[in-house]
């Protein structure tokens, strides 16, 4: 079976929660497919303000436009919330500690 023309929008939740908050809203939606564990994509042809009312919904969980996209803004979230930032580089000072000042 082919599937439905239209765009894709990836959301991070699984396809029935997707089915739940989409039940009788429109929008273009045309079809809602599980892409893995949490993750489901809505095939739909909303453009405009639609799809701003689309994104709008699932805004509290993530939503983007590309598979990618998802998966680097869950994952930047994730380690923001963890604490695990990327490692930064020790500042390194190229010139031996100096000399105390005259004086002391």
């Amino acid at each position: 079976m082919p599937d439905p023309k239209g765009d894709k929008l990836f959301v991070n939740l699984s396809a029935s929660q997707v089915r739940r908050r989409l039940k009788g809203v429109g929008y273009g939606v045309r079809k809602v497919q599980s892409a893995g564990r949490n993750m489901a994509v809505v095939i739909h042809t909303a453009i405009g303000h639609n799809l701003r009312a689309l994104q709008a919904i699932f805004a509290d969980v993530g939503s983007a436009l590309t598979e990618r996209e998802l998966v680097e803004t869950f994952e930047h979230r994730s380690q923001r919330q963890s604490g695990l930032i990327p490692m930064q580089e020790p500042l390194v000072h190229d010139d031996p500690p100096g000399e105390p000042p005259p004086g002391d």
